[in-house]
C-alpha cells in the first residue's frame, strides 16, 4: 500500500484543533500554519475560527475529501470520528490519543483490537493509536504534536523512525547537534495498523531518503522487516538501528538447551546480521551513525590510522577501536619509515602514530603524515587526535589532507573547541569523546565493510565462510528408508503426541541427510543381551520416551557399557526408574559408544516474530557452562553452518585444541544445514528440533547425531 496520504499528504483535516498553540489539537494547526500548508481545515464545533483559520463544525462540513484526518480526540471518542472519516472517502489518519494496548490492561487491548479490526475492514491508513505525528521536512509537513520540529529546519537526507515519541526527540536533537538534517522523522505509536516495517518499505523507496535510523521496541512483522531491510541493502542505503532489551533475561529451559541460549534478544540479533543493518549500541550511536553517514562516502570499513600528538591518546583509542570491534593495522614498514622521517624525535610509527607533543614548534609535517597514515590499502580512515589549539594551528594542513584523500578523516578534540561548521564544510568528521568515536566508527565501518553479512554472536558478527569440503560419510549413520536418496518429507507426526522419541526424531533427521549414530531399540533383557553382542562393546544405553526430555537428569542414560551382564544391569535399572516415573516408555536403545571427537549443539526454535533461529554451540555440559552460542535465521548454507562454528569462543576444540587432532568441521557444517532443511520441511505442528550432542569426529571421520530432540506443538 502506499504511504503517501499518511507521510505526504495533499490536504489535511485536524479533528480537536485547538486555538491554543501548546495544546495537542493546537501544535500541529501551529506546525502546519506556519509551514504554509495550504489546505489545512481545523474541526472545532465551538469556534468560528482556530489560530486565525476558518473552522469547521464536523468533518463532513469540510469542503474537500481530504487525505489525512488527524485526530485529537479521546479514545472513547476516536473510533466513532472514523468512521465518519471512512464514509467520506478520507483514505488516512493519524490517532494521537493514548489508553489503547500501552496500557497492559484488557480494557486498552480491547479498544486497540476494534481499531484495529476497523482498519482491516476500512481499508484506512491509520498511524497510532498512541502516537506523537510525523515531521516530513522534505515536503515542509508536520502533523506532530511535538515541539522538537519546527518549520525552517533545513531538510537532508536521513530519516528517524522510532516507536517511542519521546525517544524520537531525543535522538531527533541528538543527532541535529551534529549536523545531521532529516528528510522524515517519523513515530509509530501503537502501530494498530500500520506497523514499523510499512514505514520502513516507503523509506526504502523515498528519493529523498537516503539513510534511516530506528529505535526500535519490538518488531510485529518480522519477515517484512527483513524484507524491507534488504531493499535499503540493494539501494545502498544506511539502515541503522538501535534495539532496547539488550539485558533481558532469555526464556528458561523448559524442554530443551537451546530454549535457553535463543531467548528473544538472540532472534532479534540474528535477524538484525542477516539483515545487514548498522547496529547501534546506545540512543547517542544511533545518532552518530546518521551523523558518519554524511562523510560515509569516504568510510570504506572500520580499519582505522590513529595520528595523534599524545602517546596515552593513541593507546586509548587503539583499546576502544578494538573494544567496539574496530581494528588498527600494523602499517608497513616504509610508511613506517617515512613517518619516523617526518616527525621530529623519537615516536611510535606503527599505528597508533605518535606526533607528540613537537607539533608545538613546528606543525609542518602533519600534512604528510596524514597522507602517509593514509596510504596503505587496508586503512579505511584516520583518527586524528588533536585537542583544542594544537588542531586550530594545524587545521589548515588538515583540510589540506582532507581535499587530497578519498579516505575520511576524523577529528577527536576533547577540549570540544573545535570549529565543527568549518571541518564539515570540508568533510572532516569530528567527535569530543574517544569511545563515543571508537564506537561509533566501528559500528558504521562494520556496515559499509559487510556486504554478506554473517550469523551474530554476543556482539560480533561470525568468522569467515570457507566453502565446504567433499562430504565424508558418517561411520556409524543410519541409511534412509528409502535406502538411495533422501526423503523430502518428515513421516506423519503421530496424533495426540507433544514429542517423538529418540529414535523417531533420529529416523526423521536421516531422511534429510543428517548423520545419525546406529541404534538398536530393544524391550526386554533378553533382546537387551542379544543386540549388544550384535553390536560390540562399549556400548552406551538410554531410555526412549517422548515425555523425557533431558535423561541424564534422571539416571536414563548409562555410558561405556563393556559387556552382556552389564547391558541388562542398566536395562533393568532404567525401566524400573521409567515405570516410578509414571511415563510413557517405548524400550531402550543400545548404540555404540564412540571414541575421540568434540561435542556441540545444533538446535532450532520457532521464534515468534521472525520465525525459524538456529542455535549452534558447545556441547554436553559446555552448553549450560559456557553458554557460547552463535544464532541466525534459517535457511542457512553449508557455509553459513561453517562460519557460524568458527564464530565460537570455543572453535579452538574443533581446531585442534593443545594438540589434539582437527575435527571434521565440513562434515558439521553439512550436518547443521542439513537440519535446517529438515526443520524448514516440518509444517506447522514442529516447535522444536534439537541435536544434542552432534558429535564431531576427527577431520576426515564426519560427524554423527548421537541425540535428537523433536518437539511437537499440540493439536
Amino acid at each position: 500500500m502506499s504511504l503517501e496520504p499518511l507521510l505526504r499528504p495533499r490536504s489535511i483535516a485536524v479533528i480537536g484543533a485547538s486555538d491554543n498553540k501548546a495544546r495537542i489539537g493546537g501544535v500541529p494547526v501551529d506546525l502546519l500554519k506556519r509551514a504554509g500548508f495550504a489546505r489545512l481545515y481545523p474541526v472545532n464545533p465551538k469556534n468560528e475560527s482556530v489560530q486565525g483559520l476558518p473552522a469547521f463544525a464536523d468533518i463532513e462540513s469540510v469542503p474537500e475529501v481530504v487525505d489525512l484526518a488527524i485526530i485529537a480526540l479521546s479514545a472513547d471518542l476516536t473510533l466513532p470520528m472514523l468512521e465518519r472519516c471512512h464514509a467520506l472517502g478520507i483514505p488516512a489518519a493519524m490517532v494521537y490519543a493514548s489508553g489503547y494496548a500501552e496500557t497492559n490492561e484488557a480494557e486498552g487491548q480491547a479498544k486497540q483490537d476494534e481499531l484495529t479490526a476497523f482498519a482491516r475492514r476500512s481499508g484506512m491508513q491509520i498511524a497510532g493509536p498512541n502516537c506523537m505525528g510525523n515531521a516530513n521536512f522534505s515536503a515542509a509537513i508536520f502533523t506532530t504534536f511535538g515541539q522538537s520540529f519546527q518549520p525552517g529546519e533545513p531538510a537532508g537526507s536521513t530519516a528517524l523512525l522510532t516507536q517511542s515519541g519521546n525517544m524520537c526527540a531525543t535522538v531527533f536533537r541528538m543527532a541535529r547537534r551534529a549536523g545531521v538534517t532529516f528528510s522524515q522523522v517519523i513515530n509509530t505509536g501503537n502501530e494498530a495498523s500500520v506497523e514499523f516495517s510499512d514505514y520502513l518499505d516507503y523509506l526504502a523507496s523515498d528519493p529523498a531518503t537516503t539513510s534511516a535510523v530506528c529505535y526500535i521496541e519490538e518488531l510485529r512483522n518480522g519477515p517484512k522487516f527483513l524484507a524491507a531491510a534488504a531493499k535499503f541493502r540493494a539501494a545502498g542505503k544506511l539502515l541503522g538501528v538501535y534495539k532496547v532489551g539488550a539485558s533481558e533475561k532469555g526464556a528458561e529451559a523448559t524442554r530443551s538447551h537451546t530454549a535457553a541460549l535463543a531467548g528473544d534478544t538472540a532472534a532479534y540479533d540474528a535477524a538484525f546480521a542477516r539483515a545487514g543493518v548498522a547496529r547501534a549500541g546506545s540512543l547517542a550511536e544511533l545518532a552518530d551513525l546518521a551523523y558518519l553517514h554524511t562523510i560515509g562516502d569516504k568510510i570504506g570499513g572500520g580499519n582505522c590510522a590513529v595520528l595523534s600528538i599524545s602517546g596515552a591518546a593513541g593507546a586509548i583509542l587503539a583499546d576502544a577501536l578494538a573494544l567496539a570491534g574496530g581494528d588498527t593495522p600494523t602499517l608497513p614498514q616504509h610508511v613506517q619509515d617515512g613517518l619516523t622521517a617526518q616527525i621530529p624525535g623519537h615516536s611510535m610509527v606503527s599505528n597508533p602514530i605518535d606526533m607528540t607533543g613537537n607539533v608545538v614548534n613546528s606543525n609542518e609535517f602533519v600534512l604528510e603524515c596524514i597522507r602517509l597514515a593514509l596510504s596503505p590499502d587496508n586503512i579505511d580512515l584516520l583518527l586524528l587526535y588533536m585537542p583544542g589549539n594544537f588542531l586550530t594551528q594545524a587545521l589548515d594542513q588538515v583540510e589540506k589532507a582532507a581535499a587530497a584523500s578519498n579516505k575520511a578523516i576524523v577529528v577527536i578534540d576533547t577540549f570540544a573547541m573545535a570549529d565543527q561548521a568549518r571541518l564539515a564544510q570540508h568533510g572532516i568528521g569530528y567527535f569530543d569523546d574517544f569511545d563515543r568515536a571508537a564506537r561509533a566508527i566501528s559500528a558504521y565501518g562494520a556496515w559499509k565493510r559487510s556486504s554478506s553479512p554473517l550469523p551474530f554472536r554476543g556482539g560480533a558478527g561470525g568468522g569467515g565462510c570457507p566453502d565446504g569440503t567433499a562430504p565424508v560419510e558418517s561411520p556409524h549413520p543410519n541409511p534412509s528408508p528409502e535406502g538411495e536418496g533422501l526423503s523430502v518429507s518428515w513421516p506423519p507426526f503421530p496424533a495426540g503426541r507433544t514429542a517423538l522419541s529418540e529414535t523417531e526424531g533420529k529416523e526423521a533427521l536421516a531422511r534429510f541427510g543428517v548423520p545419525v549414530v546406529l541404534d538398536a531399540l530393544v524391550h526386554s533383557e533378553t533382546e537387551a543381551r542379544s543386540e549388544a553382542a550384535r553390536i560390540g562393546f562399549p556400548l552406551v544405553a538410554k531410555l526412549v520416551s517422548p515425555d523425557v526430555a533431558h535423561k541424564t537428569e534422571h539416571g536414563l542414560i548409562r555410558l561405556g557399557l563393556a559387556s552382556e551382564d552389564a547391558v541388562a544391569e542398566a536395562f533393568n535399572a532404567m525401566m524400573v526408574k521409567a515405570t516410578s516415573m509414571n511415563v510413557h516408555i517405548e524400550g531402550v536403545t543400545l548404540e555404540p559408544m564412540l571414541a575421540g571427537g568434540v561435542e556441540i549443539l545444533a538446535g532450532v526454535t520457532r521464534d515468534a516474530v521472525f520465525g525459524w533461529m538456529l542455535t549452534v554451540g558447545l556441547g554436553g555440559v559446555w552448553t549450560e557452562l559456557m553458554k557460547d552460542a552463535c544464532h541466525a535465521l534459517l535457511p542457512v548454507s553449508d557455509a553459513d553452518a561453517e562460519a557460524m562454528l568458527r564464530s565460537l569462543k570455543g572453535f579452538k576444540l574443533l581446531d585442534g585444541y593443545r594438540g589434539a587432532p582437527k575435527a571434521d568441521v565440513a562434515a558439521a557444517a553439512r550436518a547443521i544445514a542439513a537440519l535446517g532443511e529438515a526443520v524448514l520441511a516440518g509444517g506447522e505442528r514442529l516447535r522444536e528440533v534439537e541435536v544434542n550432542p552432534l558429535l564431531v569426529l576427527p577431520e576426515g571421520n564426519g560427524a554423527v547425531a548421537v541425540d535428537a530432540l523433536v518437539l511437537l506443538k499440540e493439536e
